[in-house]
């Protein structure tokens, strides 16, 4: 294996690490999240469940990208980890639009 391709598969596993441990820290935020949104009634409660979907859909978006980074091949990993850092921004915001609504 050269020094090149050594440097990629580090950072390709650095890369993967990190991500799974950013969701794994999202998860847990949005746990905490949940436990408040129960407290909610009527309209704000309908927002909360649809802004809540919202969100687990972005989670999964960025869960698959994850996968298709770690299977990709060398030539291919570099497009599919900005793939899956963009679907992370998405996610990110999407997360913070639902934490400013449901304090």
């Amino acid at each position: 294996m050269n020094d090149k391709s050594g440097r990629s598969s580090k950072s390709r596993n650095e890369f993967i690490e990190k991500l799974k441990n950013r969701l794994d820290d999202l998860d847990e935020q949005v746990e905490k999240a949940k436990k408040k949104g129960q407290e909610l009634e009527g309209e704000a409660r309908k927002e909360y469940d649809k802004r809540l979907k919202d969100l687990k859909e972005n989670r999964r978006e960025v869960e698959k990208k994850l996968k298709q980074v770690q299977a990709a091949g060398e030539d291919q990993w570099q497009r599919m980890k900005d793939e899956a850092e963009h679907a992370w921004k998405a996610l990110g915001n999407s997360f913070e639009y639902f934490k400013s609504h449901f304090k």
